[in-house]
């Protein structure tokens, strides 16, 4: 691991960002980049961006040109128009992700410079983040997308191309506006996962404090606690239970006894609680491997073991080496728990940066996502089915290029809201490990300070959308795909309707010209017998 984890998420992310500055997604310097692993703005990456824009979008019209040649006509108007709104919405959407890496580039280096901050605040506190598992992710999906155009633009290259010539390799051009999408979604999926990441540190790391405190605690072999210690409570009565009895005896303890009459001849009778019988001396726990301590040693008094140490985790700077000691928390949690909920509150703030940086994106993305996957399944029910496909479908007469298609756009959709959704709730755990910790050290400070705590990461609420139309999440995802069923089936509907009122037209004019010929040739024969009669 780095020694500074801002450098090694950077690092993490560095086969990404040769790709994308080699091919103009992002208008950062690549020279600064490779010598001090830093994000620098640089005037010629801007000029760099726009100029491979204007690039891609012409060859790209110039290969769907010499794609189609000269069948646009041959198909119906609609069909037609559908396809050349989803052929022509891939450059679109390059267009829109490379300008908006232009607005937003002074957003994307102020997250990650946020992001450095609060790994060196984590790292403080114990708490290490480890982005060797961002690079893997980025490469992961990098190579995914590489087998899937691969596979999409040589298979159609082989498979609809008639003569094999040097023009006819700028086909080639037209995988790039897709893959240039497909590195932006990388982006925005490798951002919102670091954020998840850090979330995770935070929650596994306070669970790790509260399973050490048990795992004492289970291993005290001290004097129990009379108060509550055979009460079976849940959480939330142990909370209240413990604050309510710790604040009266504080109370009494504070209040002086009232004066009584001498004369008065009331007479109280004190009732105690039922408190179960303890033995004299409480057993110690024996231990089996370890030998018995030397004459004149206290075994107890001395500090904890290395296998020991090591069970009870990041625990054990808050627990008394002393085994026969009760653990008290009381203030030395605070600064670790303050530092949780603030560093929640900057990765929310992170998050919701980066969803207005890429809400547009996602927005055109999803409504891209959709018309393309329902239109490639409703064409390649027509393939199957021996119908004609329109020339911009072609991929659709060959199943499992298509199969590819819709996988490949249908991954692009689904893998940024399933990240998105998983972010949101790892976001809303960290409220639950909190109170976790507070049960595990059952003391008035900490629930307090939990308390107070919780009610400010209720106003910490992270959530992802494309503009707000919709949320990133699975009830999305589940929406969009009834949408696509839905649609799907109506289309095969009226395509039945087509195929039968055409049909019916057919057989209609079948059996007219049927009965003109056999009216004709009763009249030439009616004529001829006349004819002949005479």
């Amino acid at each position: 691991m780095s020694v500074n984890p801002v450098r090694g998420l950077l690092d993490s992310l560095s086969v990404l960002f040769y790709i994308s500055s080699i091919f103009g997604v992002i208008p950062y310097s690549l020279w600064a980049f490779a010598k001090r692993t830093a994000i620098q703005l640089s005037l010629v990456g801007n000029v760099w961006v726009v100029g491979n824009l204007v690039v891609y979008t012409g060859l790209y019209h110039v290969a769907t040109i010499n794609y189609t040649k000269d069948d646009w006509g041959s198909q119906k108007t609609l069909t037609n128009a559908i396809g050349i709104f989803i052929i022509y919405m891939e450059p679109f959407m390059m267009a829109v992700d490379m300008v908006a890496g232009l607005i937003n580039q002074k957003r994307l280096a102020q997250c990650f410079d946020r992001l450095a901050r609060l790994d060196n605040h984590l790292a403080g506190e114990g708490v290490m983040v480890n982005n060797g598992r961002m690079r893997r992710y980025s490469i992961v999906l990098l190579l995914l997308m590489l087998l899937f155009e691969a596979i999409i633009t040589v298979y159609s290259f082989v498979a609809f191309e008639e003569e094999f010539n040097a023009w006819s390799l700028i086909w080639f051009i037209t995988t790039i506006p897709t893959a240039l999408n497909s590195v932006c979604r990388i982006w925005y999926v490798m951002l919102v996962s670091a954020i998840r990441q850090r979330f995770n540190a935070m929650n596994a790391h306070m669970n790790a404090i509260a399973h050490g405190i048990l795992h004492y605690k289970e291993q005290y072999a001290g004097e129990p606690d009379a108060d509550i210690a055979e009460i079976s409570l849940d959480y939330l009565e142990k909370e209240i239970f413990t604050v309510y009895t710790q604040r009266r005896k504080q109370l009494t303890v504070a209040t002086p006894p009232k004066k009584t009459n001498a004369n008065a001849t009331t007479k109280v009778i004190t009732v105690k609680p039922y408190q179960p019988k303890q033995p004299a001396s409480p057993p110690l726990k024996p231990s089996v491997t370890s030998p018995p301590p030397p004459p004149h040693h206290n075994s107890a008094m001395q500090p904890w073991p290395a296998a020991d140490a090591v069970g009870y985790g990041p625990a054990q700077e808050f627990l008394p080496t002393d085994r026969r000691l009760r653990p008290h928390i009381e203030q030395r949690l605070d600064n670790k728990l303050i530092l949780f909920c603030r560093t929640h509150d900057e990765l929310c703030e992170i998050g919701k940066v980066v969803n207005r940086m890429y809400s547009v994106q996602m927005l055109v993305a999803m409504a891209h996502g959709f018309v393309a996957i329902t239109a490639e399944f409703y064409f390649l029910y027509c393939s199957l089915t021996q119908q004609e496909v329109p020339i911009l479908f072609r991929t659709a007469e060959v199943f499992l290029l298509g199969l590819a298609y819709i996988v490949y756009t249908a991954l692009k959709c689904i893998v940024p809201i399933f990240v998105c959704w998983r972010t949101k709730t790892d976001s809303q755990r960290t409220g639950i490990e909190l109170h976790y910790l507070a049960n595990a050290v059952d003391e008035v400070h900490c629930y307090e300070v939990v308390n107070h705590l919780s009610l400010k990461l209720l106003n910490h609420q992270l959530n992802f959308s494309a503009c707000g139309f919709f949320d990133l999440d699975m009830t999305t995802l589940y929406a969009i795909t009834g949408a696509i069923t839905s649609y799907l089936i109506i289309l095969i509907q009226f395509n039945l309707a087509a195929i039968q009122k055409s049909n019916s037209n057919s057989t209609i004019a079948s059996n007219v010209s049927t009965t003109t010929m056999s009216v004709v040739e009763g009249v030439v024969t009616t004529a001829l017998t006349t004819y002949v009669s005479n």
